[in-house]
């Protein structure tokens, strides 16, 4: 059997183990699914993970490796050791392990993650000849994750700025920092949702239920959600995602009315949101922010749900209906007027705008990408 001519080169921040066990509910991850549908009749997309360390990958290959239609993944293994004291080192030590992709000239490249442009790769990914596109998740520049190698993150970032014939950015704060590196004809692609995956169709019962899902971390006001599930003990509130930071766990659990449901995978995120009342996103405002547009918020409401958020970048601002921006001091108060109105808030039907469909960014990026290719 041949194996078909490869169409895309994509490189995730996300590796192939998490999109395929958690789902491709990442921006890299939405991008590379709809990548793979449109360029069906040219050929696959290559995913290329970053690297692993090899206990680890040999761990992954036992699991399910299920990808996206018209997708290949192909793996990087390192012999190198994690520095556990510092596990985002492994970004710089991993640097030397990209496998290489051994494509032909001229083959189109959308990288996430910055550090290919400066790892043993880039060489090869500048001389295929063929258009590349950069496109930005947060800005990891003031990242508190990736503070330990924030020297390496600004160089990688000048490298990817400096190759890319397209520059893309999720949000208003990536778009500047784009700019800041000259790159004055990026283009703001703010995050989406695919409608069609939800349902407007209530299943709540029992107690009301305000609704989170998404990493549990430094970005949520962990001070807001205790202090307004403490102040209403007749509301149930639902937390779907990963813990990331440990102090999190325990004052989380001491709440009696808020539930943890660990991490939920993505294609059961749909029949989650219908027995939520509310969405909400209380996200930290100014520090804890990381420059990124809040993908949960165009999913609640593809779901029909009312969204609480704080004012976080682009919280109003959407062209989206239902979405109450307010401060936290303000969040417990508008959620007892919700729930006095009524035990069940009724859904709004208003449809996502078509503009907020990761089809139609990811057609944006693949036309950007043929007349980069093609130019008139």
């Amino acid at each position: 059997m041949t194996r078909p001519e490869t169409a895309l080169l994509a490189f995730p921040m996300h590796g192939q183990h998490k999109l395929s066990t958690e789902g491709y509910r990442t921006r890299d991850g939405h991008f590379i699914e709809w990548f793979g549908k449109k360029l069906a009749s040219q050929g696959e997309v290559a995913v290329f993970s970053r690297p692993e360390p090899l206990p680890l990958e040999l761990k992954y290959r036992l699991g399910d490796q299920t990808v996206a239609e018209n997708t290949r993944s192909y793996r990087s293994t390192s012999f190198r050791l994690p520095n556990m004291q510092d596990r985002r080192k492994w970004w710089v030590d991993s640097l030397g392990s990209y496998r290489k992709p051994g494509a032909a000239a001229g083959t189109p490249v959308v990288f996430w993650n910055p550090f290919v442009t400066i790892s043993n790769i880039a060489p090869e990914i500048r001389n295929l000849g063929g258009p590349v596109a950069f496109d930005l998740l947060d800005d990891w520049t003031y990242h508190y994750a990736f503070q330990s190698i924030s020297e390496y993150v600004k160089k990688a970032y000048a490298a990817s700025f400096e190759i890319a014939d397209i520059v893309t950015a999720n949000s208003e704060a990536t778009l500047e920092l784009a700019r800041q590196y000259g790159r004055t004809d990026a283009v703001l692609v703010t995050n989406g949702c695919d409608p069609e995956r939800f349902s407007h169709e209530s299943k709540a019962s029992g107690r009301p239920k305000v609704g989170y899902v998404g990493k549990i971390g430094k970005r949520v006001d962990l001070e807001l959600v205790t202090s307004t599930a403490l102040s209403m003990p007749n509301v149930d509130f639902v937390f779907a995602g990963p813990i990331l930071d440990a102090e999190y766990r325990e004052p989380l659990r001491r709440v009696p009315n808020i539930e943890l449901l660990g991490d939920v995978h993505y294609e059961k995120v749909p029949e989650l949101l219908t027995s939520f009342d509310i969405g909400w996103v209380p996200h930290r405002v100014g520090e804890g922010e990381v420059g990124g547009d809040v993908i949960k918020t165009y999913e609640y409401r593809a779901a029909g749900l009312k969204v609480l958020t704080t004012p976080v970048l682009g919280a109003s601002d959407r062209g989206l209906t239902s979405v109450e921006s307010l401060p936290a001091a303000n969040h417990a108060a508008w959620l007892k007027q919700e729930f006095d109105r009524a035990p069940r808030v009724v859904r709004d039907l208003t449809p996502v705008p078509v503009e907020h469909t990761w089809e139609q960014k990811a057609d944006f990026i693949l036309n950007a990408l043929t007349e980069a290719k093609d130019p008139r």
